[in-house]
């Protein structure tokens, strides 16, 4: 709960079919920004060290990712 962020401001999700984050804002009245870009009704990749903010007032986050968490697919071996 931040001034100026709405409750359904943004949604940041894994895409497991490029192993990536996808930052989507939800037309928010006060912006999402990516690295002091702004993010409208839009989505975009972010990657680690990117800063995500919300709302004019937000605090700011650096999206740092475990390596120990990453994602993989793997495929079944045929034979």
């Amino acid at each position: 709960q931040s001034a100026g962020v709405a409750d359904r401001h943004a949604a940041l999700e894994f895409s497991a079919s490029d192993n990536s984050f996808i930052l989507q804002d939800f037309s928010s009245p006060h912006g999402t920004f990516v690295n002091s870009c702004q993010v409208q009704n839009a989505a975009v990749r972010v990657r680690p060290g990117d800063i995500l903010s919300f709302g004019t007032a937000g605090a700011s986050f650096e999206l740092v990712v475990d390596g120990a968490a990453q994602v993989g697919v793997r495929l079944p071996r045929e034979g």
